[in-house]
C-alpha cells in the first residue's frame, strides 16, 4: 500500500501481524518490507527544509506489543553520536523517539527515546507539554517496561522497539483502540530534527505535544492485566562496644534489623492502574541532587519514588510555585525518611474523565504522629478536546486529632487556536487555625486567573493575577509565601 493511501487517512490503521518477531535490531522479517515508511519532515533548523539524511520508520503490532522499526540512514556513519550508557540519561547523542497519546486526549503523553548505544529513556507528559503556570509538564522520573534493540552498519543505525500495550494504557471501544503518535529523529552532527507528522515549530517542545500527534487506530488488541509483584527483605546486624559503668571493661551491644514489604502494580482494566504498597522500601530511590539554597524559600525537589510516578501529572494543581499536592510531604520530614505502613493508588481514564486517587498511612516520627494522607483528583474534558474542568480534595489527618483539608476547582478553556483561559481556586481548612477565621474564605484561600497564548512563534502573551490568603496552608502541598496579591504580564514576538 502506498504512503499516500495509508497516511492520507484521518486515522490510519496499524497492521496486526501474526508472524514471530526476532528482536535483534535488524528488521529482517518480511512484514517490515510490506509496511510503508512514515513520511518525515524536517522540524528544525528549517521547517520543511531539505533533510540531510533519510529516515524510515514503520510500526506494527501483534495484539500484545507495539513494534516500531526505524532505519536511521547515515551517509557517513562516523558522524553518529552516542555519548552515554546510563538509563534515563542524555548527553548530545543521536536520538530516535516515539510519543504516544494513549487516550487521544490531546493533553497527556508517554515519551520513549533511545540512542545508538541502545539506552532507554522514558518520560511522562502532561498539560500538553506546556510548563505554563508552574505545571510540571515533563516527568523524567517515570519508568515503565519496554525493550530496545540496536544494530549498526555502513548505512547507519537501526532501532527496534517493543512496547507492551499494558505499559502504554489505552481505551478499547468496539474492539478498536485510538491513540495519537509522534515520531522524531535527532541528528546531532547536523543539529537537525525529522518529525512525523509535519508539526510546525510554533510551540515550546512542539515535537512532543500530544495535541499535535497523528491519530492512529489498532484493531485486535488483546486486553491484558499483568500483575507486577516486587517484594523486598532487609536484614542487618551491628555490634558496638560501650564502656561499662565502672569503666573497667567494654561491653558488646548487638542490634539486629529485619524488615519485609512489597509493591504491587496491577491493571484493573486497560485504562485503570492500581498500585499497592506495604511497608514501603525506598532504599533504591536515586538521591536528590545537592543544591546550595541562598534564599529564604524551601527548594522544590522532584519526586523520584516510583510509587508516585504513574500519571503523576494528573495530580498537578499548581498556582505558579504553590502546589496543592506535593508528594514529598508523604514519608519524608526534614530530609529524613518516615516509614510508610501502606497505601493504595488508582489512576486512569474513563471515557473523557481522568481519575486519580491515593491514600497512605505513615508511622509516627518525632515531632509528627502517625498520619493518613488522602488525595482525590478528577478532570473532565469539556467544550472541546483541549479544555477541561476539574477538582481536587486532599486530607492530612493525624492520630492526635490534627486535620488539614483542601478543596480546589480548576478549568482550562481553549478559547481559540492557541489562546487559553485558566481559572483556579482553592481553600484550606486547618485545625491549627483559630476557630474564628478557620472557615474564612478570604484568609484561607488562593485563586489565579490566567490568559495566555501558548506559542513561541508569532505574537504571544501571558497575563495572570494571583491572590493568596494569610492563613492558606495546603497540608500535603508546597507553598513558599502567603498573604500576597501579585500580577504578571509578558508580551513577545518570535
Amino acid at each position: 500500500m502506498s504512503t499516500t493511501e495509508v497516511f492520507g487517512q484521518s486515522a490510519p490503521r496499524i497492521t496486526k501481524i501474526t508472524e514471530p518477531v526476532q528482536l535483534d535490531g535488524k528488521l529482517n522479517e518480511a512484514f517490515w518490507a510490506r509496511e510503508s515508511p512514515y513520511p518525515m519532515t524536517q522540524y528544525e533548523p528549517v521547517f520543511q527544509g531539505k533533510m540531510s539524511e533519510k529516515t524510515e520508520i514503520r510500526m506494527v503490532h501483534d495484539g500484545e506489543f507495539i513494534y516500531i522499526g526505524g532505519k536511521m540512514l547515515t551517509e557517513d556513519p562516523s558522524t553518529i553520536r552516542a555519548n552515554t550508557l546510563r538509563r534515563d540519561s542524555y548527553n548530545g547523542d543521536d536520538v530516535f523517539a516515539v510519543v504516544f497519546d494513549p487516550f487521544n486526549d490531546n493533553e497527556n503523553g508517554l515519551w520513549f527515546f533511545t540512542t545508538p548505544a541502545g539506552i532507554r529513556v522514558d518520560n511522562a507528559i502532561s498539560n500538553d507539554g506546556s510548563s505554563a503556570a508552574g505545571a510540571d509538564a515533563i516527568n523524567r522520573s517515570w519508568n515503565t517496561f519496554w525493550d530496545v534493540f540496536i544494530s549498526e552498519d555502513e548505512t547507519g543505525w537501526t532501532v527496534e522497539l517493543r512496547i507492551p500495550f499494558s505499559s502504554v494504557g489505552y481505551q478499547l471501544v468496539d474492539d478498536e483502540v485510538e491513540m495519537g503518535v509522534i515520531f522524531y529523529r535527532w541528528i546531532a552532527f547536523h543539529n537537525e530534527r525529522h518529525v512525523f507528522p509535519a508539526i510546525p515549530p510554533n510551540w515550546e517542545r512542539g515535537n512532543v505535544k500530544p495535541s499535535q500527534a497523528q491519530t492512529i487506530t489498532f484493531n485486535g488488541v488483546e486486553a491484558s492485566k499483568p500483575l507486577y509483584f516486587t517484594p523486598y527483605t532487609l536484614g542487618g546486624f551491628s555490634r558496638t562496644y560501650q564502656e561499662n559503668a565502672s569503666g573497667t571493661a567494654f561491653e558488646a551491644q548487638d542490634e539486629v534489623v529485619a524488615d519485609i514489604g512489597f509493591d504491587i502494580k496491577y491493571n484493573l482494566t486497560s485504562n485503570l492502574t492500581l498500585d499497592v504498597t506495604a511497608n514501603t522500601d525506598f532504599a533504591q530511590v536515586e538521591a536528590d541532587e545537592q543544591q546550595l539554597n541562598l534564599t529564604r524559600f524551601s527548594i522544590d525537589f522532584p519526586e523520584k519514588r516510583q510509587f508516585f510516578q504513574q500519571r503523576s501529572g494528573l495530580f498537578d494543581f499548581s498556582f505558579g510555585n504553590t502546589k496543592l499536592f506535593y508528594s514529598r510531604r508523604i514519608g519524608l520530614y526534614d530530609g529524613e525518611q518516615i516509614p510508610i505502613y501502606g497505601g493504595v493508588r488508582l489512576t486512569g481514564r474513563q471515557n473523557k474523565l481522568d481519575i486519580g486517587f491515593m491514600n497512605l498511612q505513615t508511622a509516627s516520627h518525632d515531632p509528627l504522629t502517625s498520619e493518613n494522607f488522602g488525595v482525590l483528583r478528577l478532570k473532565q474534558q469539556v467544550i472541546n478536546e483541549n479544555s477541561y474542568f476539574g477538582g481536587i480534595f486532599t486530607s492530612r489527618i493525624g492520630t492526635d486529632g490534627s486535620t488539614n483539608l483542601v478543596t480546589g476547582l480548576d478549568t482550562d478553556i481553549n478559547l481559540k487556536g492557541d489562546v487559553f483561559l485558566e481559572l483556579k481556586v482553592a481553600q484550606t481548612m486547618d485545625s491549627d487555625v483559630a476557630d474564628d477565621i478557620r472557615y474564612n474564605f478570604g484568609e484561607n484561600s488562593i485563586f489565579r486567573v490566567t490568559l495566555q497564548r501558548r506559542a513561541s512563534l508569532g505574537f504571544f502573551y501571558r497575563f495572570f493575577v494571583n491572590r493568596t490568603g494569610s492563613e492558606f496552608d495546603p497540608g500535603i502541598g508546597f507553598s513558599r509565601i502567603e498573604g500576597t496579591f501579585d500580577y504578571f504580564y509578558k508580551l513577545g514576538y518570535g
